[in-house]
């Protein structure tokens, strides 16, 4: 065991060498003094965010070295620690891999009839059927948990789990249900509260939230705030003690703070590789009430993306309920620097005619004239292709806005049935039924096919004569017909995408969900099969409409 930790403290060291320790250091140096600048925090955080893959690199090394460790062990006792280190190792990062690691783990600790092991697993399983929606599951693991006989620390634990449930569960919950299981939360707190040591970082942390609840403002400031220097900033245990004083500020009405303290929480989490976080969109709506539409955007949209590689619903939908308030305010914003530059270019296109009238009569600077008309003339045929591309532009994107939000709207309309339909099964304890339901990557396909319809009707609404002009491209014999009337095949949504400016095959290969191999030999073929010599094929693909119109 200890070859393997000295292993995974070298790869460490490597790997953090090769990343942005300069800025790294800044963010240590500010921090130290007290006097941390709200744009140098935002800097760090967003060098962060460009250096994320590393960290995540570091983070898959060492779940590889454990995997390859617990091959090598027999001892119970040995395979118990290294399964321990998975779950936490893939807790907030990958939902799927944690829970099938917790699961083994379970199996195992039973088969060994270790009560506490098998207590311990029950609890972090109970936390992942929490994280996903599951909660009846959740509650029932917890339930069968012998409480009488756990040590003040495990009982404690074992409270916690149950606050923890019905705090996702009262996010999940309609309206008129929340204060119960606010009430609920609060009793788990308490009696946490009651059975942990004091003095202990457990203790404070739960009373701290207590504190934070009853807005008893400097007792939560006492119990939180000196864990700051004794926590080291890229970890996840600093995420979450960080977000926890971040709201502590928000209700304080402390918005610099609350924001500060949000960044911190953000970084950390992204250092430590941390998936299922919150930090970020909570820090992407601030912006958004702060008019920073670029930031709220780009925060909003990469917590979405953490939120689909850890692959748990509910993060999902809480996020689902952000991205289009800020996705709206990012493309009015948008819209309003485009009027601004059509303003821009009609005040430069009357000052261009003015000149152009006063050189007109000045017959002694005909030349100059002569020139200055050219420029129009040159100036004319620019804005001409600049407004086309806009009037395009503008017309894809209001197609695409219209189809996302109806497709937003039913595809919530459907999770809310499938939900219904699971909530039935699992209330009527039909758990084989609800296994092969949430087994089934029917909905899955469904959703995909519905989709690539939408995505064919729109763009060929938005081209309709896209088919034909791509088949005067190519040879009779290489012509491809599609077999429905406003459809593709996925040769011609390749290229469509091609059309949309969608030029990378990595792009391409995620949208179609077909591998990038596949999708390079597809654009290879027709690239050899076209007419259009020099490689200038794809680029008369992007002209397909622009040369109609």
């Amino acid at each position: 065991m200890l070859s393997l930790f000295r292993q995974i403290e070298i790869v460490q060291k490597m790997v953090l060498k090769k990343m942005g320790i300069i800025s790294g250091l800044l963010f240590f140096v500010f921090l130290a003094n007290g006097a941390i600048n709200m744009d140098s925090l935002l800097i760090v955080l967003d060098k962060t965010i460009q250096e994320e893959h590393k960290y995540e690199e570091q983070k898959e090394l060492k779940i590889k070295l454990l995997k390859q460790e617990l091959t090598k062990q027999e001892s119970p006792e040995a395979v118990h620690d290294l399964y321990l280190q998975l779950f936490r190792e893939y807790e907030a990062f990958v939902f799927d891999s944690a829970l099938c690691y917790v699961r083994k783990h379970l199996e195992i600790c039973e088969a060994e009839d270790n009560k506490q092991w098998v207590t311990d697993c029950k609890m972090q399983l109970a936390r992942m059927y929490s994280i996903f929606a599951s909660f009846y599951e959740a509650k029932d693991l917890l339930n069968s948990i012998d409480k009488t006989v756990l040590d003040p620390e495990r009982l404690g634990a074992c409270y916690n789990a149950y606050a923890e449930l019905y705090t996702y569960w009262g996010e999940y919950c309609s309206n008129d249900e929340i204060l119960k299981y606010s009430v609920l939360r609060e009793e788990y707190m308490d009696s946490a509260l009651a059975v942990i040591p004091k003095g202990s970082y457990s203790y404070d942390i739960n009373y701290g939230r207590k504190c934070i609840d009853l807005r008893q403002f400097i007792e939560a400031e006492k119990a939180l705030l000196p864990y700051l220097s004794q926590m080291a900033p890229d970890t996840r245990d600093y995420a979450v003690l960080t977000s926890l004083i971040a709201s502590l500020y928000e209700l304080k009405g402390q918005k610099d703070l609350q924001k500060e303290y949000l960044t911190h929480s953000a970084i950390a989490d992204i250092r430590a590789s941390v998936k299922e976080n919150t930090s970020l969109g909570m820090l992407a709506y601030l912006m958004l009430n702060e008019g920073d539409i670029n930031h709220a955007n780009s925060y909003i949209k990469k917590s979405m993306d953490d939120a689909n590689f850890y692959n748990a619903r509910l993060r999902n939908v809480q996020i689902s309920k952000i991205l289009p308030i800020i996705d709206t305010a990012y493309q009015k914003d948008r819209e309003k620097n485009r009027k601004n530059l059509q303003w821009t270019i009609n005040i430069i296109v009357l000052l261009s005619l003015i000149l152009a009238g006063i050189a007109f009569y000045l017959f002694r600077q005909m030349k100059k004239l002569a020139a200055t008309r050219r420029e129009v003339v040159k100036t004319n045929d620019e804005l001409k292709k600049i407004n086309n591309r806009l009037t395009e532009t503008n017309q894809i994107k209001e197609a695409y806005i219209g189809r996302f939000l109806n497709q937003c709207s039913e595809y919530i309309e459907k999770l809310e049935a499938y939900r219904k339909s699971l909530n039935k099964k699992a209330t009527a304890k039909k758990i084989d039924e609800l296994c092969e339901m949430l087994k089934s990557p029917q909905i899955i396909n469904d959703e995909l096919k519905a989709f690539y319809r939408n995505f064919d009707y729109t763009f060929l609404s938005l081209f309709p004569d896209f088919v034909e002009r791509f088949n005067e491209l190519l040879a009779d014999e290489d012509r491809i017909i599609p077999k429905k009337d406003k459809s593709l095949t996925v040769e011609l949504r390749i290229f469509a995408l091609i059309r949309l400016g969608i030029t990378d095959s990595a792009q391409i290969a995620d949208f179609l969900r077909y591998s990038i191999t596949t999708i390079y030999n597809y654009r290879s073929k027709f690239r050899k099969k076209s007419l259009i010599p020099n490689g200038k094929f794809e680029d008369r693909i992007q002209k397909i409409g622009v040369e109609t119109g």
